[in-house]
């Protein structure tokens, strides 16, 4: 009997804690890693140093979107932590993702180019590491870094991300060079990535008709970029997201020169528990806002440069909208 009496006192010390202080609530997560934030020109909120490691990542974060974007709109935690509890009413941090959704979640082309033959990625990855998205602060921006996981780090599969002529038309993208293994001998500072052909073919005695590779994807150095318009991506900072456990990002096509943006997308992901251990995320498979239609395979980060920077021939993920 005294061992039940002292369960019911834990439970009710629980349940008060849910709802006087969300920060300790089950449905957040608590350990922190960031511990060094910086103030950088292009966000409204200061951002983890780990974000700001390279030189291309501290171009991104330094990017100043037009005012037609959102602001971030306060939210009143405290209340949220009151209800959320309550049968039938979201969670706190439920309620906090449907926030961020309605008030900052979309997608704003303020120019188009056209005839654009080729561009810079300026931010290419590998495959993050499985650890890496299944910690809630390991990753900068899980909603597209989960699709570099998928690919891999290859090649080909860095450039047919917008180079699978007759349907993905940019003739080359060019990127920082970096130490991979597809880039080993290359000394200049940037590299280019064409070449690359497909062909739409039937074997005989199969039914369904399949793609081919007929010229494989090839890699030069080069001195210095050549195009006008870069294609990059950041994580975004806002208050108490990877607590409850969100994570948000933006797409971000810009002038190279005078850094004008050109057009922004911005998504939020909500990560459900990890069964692999408390305090897990599971950014793999991490829920979006609905405001934003959504694609598979990477087909939105795709898409998103088609619409801004459109090529000669059309191209198309074979998504519409």
């Amino acid at each position: 009997m005294k061992r039940f009496q002292v369960t019911l006192q834990c439970f009710a010390f629980a349940a008060s804690m849910v709802v006087v202080n969300s920060t300790v609530a089950q449905d957040t997560y608590v350990s922190v890693k960031w511990e060094k934030f910086v103030k950088v020109e292009g966000q409204t909120e200061p951002v983890p140093e780990q974000w700001l490691q390279d030189p291309e990542a501290k171009v991104a974060h330094s990017l100043k979107l037009p005012d037609a974007v959102p602001k971030s709109e306060p939210f009143n935690f405290a209340k949220a932590s009151a209800t959320g509890w309550l049968p039938g009413v979201a969670s706190a941090r439920l309620q906090y993702f449907n926030h961020l959704c309605s008030t900052e979640a979309g997608e704003w082309i303020f120019k188009k180019v056209q005839n654009v033959e080729g561009f810079y990625f300026a931010r290419p990855q590998g495959a993050p590491t499985s650890d890496t998205l299944t910690d809630p602060y390991g990753p900068e921006m899980p909603w597209i870094q989960r699709i570099f996981l998928l690919k891999g780090d290859s090649l080909k599969w860095q450039g047919v991300w917008f180079m699978q002529p007759p349907i993905y038309n940019y003739h080359f993208v060019e990127q920082p060079r970096r130490e991979t293994s597809w880039q080993t001998g290359i000394k200049e500072p940037y590299v280019r990535l064409f070449g690359y052909k497909r062909e739409y073919f039937v074997l005989p005695g199969q039914v369904v008709a399949d793609w081919n590779d007929r010229a494989p994807m090839q890699v030069i150095g080069i001195p210095s970029l050549t195009v006008r318009y870069g294609y990059t991506w950041r994580g975004i900072k806002r208050e108490r997201d990877r607590e409850h456990g969100i994570a948000g990002g933006e797409l971000i096509i810009y002038n190279l020169q005078t850094k004008e943006v050109l057009g922004v997308r911005r998504q939020f992901l909500i990560a459900a528990r990890n069964p692999r251990g408390v305090g897990k995320a599971m950014w793999e498979v991490a829920a979006r806002c609905q405001q934003l239609p959504a694609y598979s395979d990477g087909g939105e980060f795709t898409q998103f440069a088609f619409d801004v920077l459109e090529t000669i021939e059309p191209s198309t993920t074979g998504k519409t909208k």
